[in-house]
């Protein structure tokens, strides 16, 4: 919903905060395929907790009077317009969210010492719980609802890295976001407010990747032919002729309007490129992998398309 992924990405600046301290720490050499396990340290947890509360107050209070001050109706839900709006493109950038939200907390309870098993869960936890946070609140505001739909997103995108490493198999498939300005409709158009790129759904797009050598036999002839770097992307988005709803007014004749768009292309997985025995560098890898890199593109549907370097 229109800008509520704005106000998640400020609730998400307090989550990197809190974690800064937290990389920083985890940079020493490690065995990445073996992590060894230790008590949780409670200085290191009461400081994470202690700032996780401060910043989630201040948040809290600067929210309250930037977003929804003097506009409080009785709590309500989403009538049905949330699943129109934007041909629900807005869904995949909630679940790219939680998903980053909780890998960064779960750095931040590593860091503490506790167990792998116990800081994805509880990561899972709090990026759901944040998403839980700006719905019921937007469930009190005039011109939102609470969305049960950006609810589900934002959880799925939390339960990625608790589901990865409770299925490893599943660290072979990454989610990655890619934008460019293939289209200047939106910033053109008269509107009340400022044109932010969050809300630009038509030049975005949303992937999936594979990396191809974690699901082959290994030792297979396959497996020593394919790069080990190399992934394939299946990529989803919406074309231009969503242009219509930004006329700056919402109106509702135009909502749901534009066609899907999908892609097969080529990606790289960092992981596979960027030596993995550090924090610093199993971090730098993991954010890199959060960007669908320039690469050969077909577009599969309205219409067919072939593009050496599509973002």
């Amino acid at each position: 919903m229109k800008n509520t992924i704005a106000r998640f990405l400020y609730s998400l600046l307090v989550v990197i905060l809190i974690t800064q301290n937290a990389l920083a720490q985890y940079s020493q050499v490690i065995d990445s395929s073996q992590i060894i396990e230790q008590k949780v340290d409670r200085k290191k947890l009461g400081v994470v907790l202690g700032a996780s509360s401060l910043t989630l107050a201040a948040s809290y209070i600067y929210v309250q009077n930037a977003w929804w001050k003097n506009n409080i109706q009785s709590f309500h839900f989403d009538t049905g317009a949330d699943y129109k709006y934007a041909k629900n493109i807005d869904k995949c950038a909630h679940v790219m969210g939680g998903l980053i939200t909780a890998e960064l907390v779960h750095d931040a309870l590593k860091w503490t010492g506790m167990k792998d098993n116990q800081s994805y869960l509880y990561s899972f936890l709090l990026g759901t719980a944040m998403h839980s946070f700006i719905e019921l609140k937007d469930g009190f505001a005039p011109t939102y609802g609470f969305s049960i739909g950006d609810l589900a997103a934002g959880t799925f995108g939390s339960a990625i890295p608790y589901l990865k490493y409770k299925f490893p198999k599943l660290k072979a498939i990454n989610y990655k976001f890619s934008y460019y300005q293939h289209d200047r409709f939106f910033y053109d158009v008269k509107r009340e407010g400022k044109a932010d790129w969050i809300d630009d759904y038509m030049n975005q797009t949303y992937w999936l990747t594979l990396s191809v050598n974690d699901w082959l036999p290994k030792g297979s002839k396959a497996e020593k032919l394919w790069p080990d770097f190399l992934c394939i992307a299946g990529g989803f988005g919406v074309d231009n002729t969503l242009n219509n709803y930004y006329l700056g007014y919402n109106e509702d004749q135009f909502k749901g309007l534009g066609n899907y768009e999908y892609y097969l292309s080529l990606d790289i997985d960092w992981r596979k490129i960027i030596p993995q025995k550090t924090g610093g560098q199993i971090i730098l890898a993991r954010t890199l992998n959060y960007i669908k890199i320039p690469l050969p593109t077909l577009r599969l549907g309205p219409t067919t398309d072939f593009d050496w370097l599509f973002l």
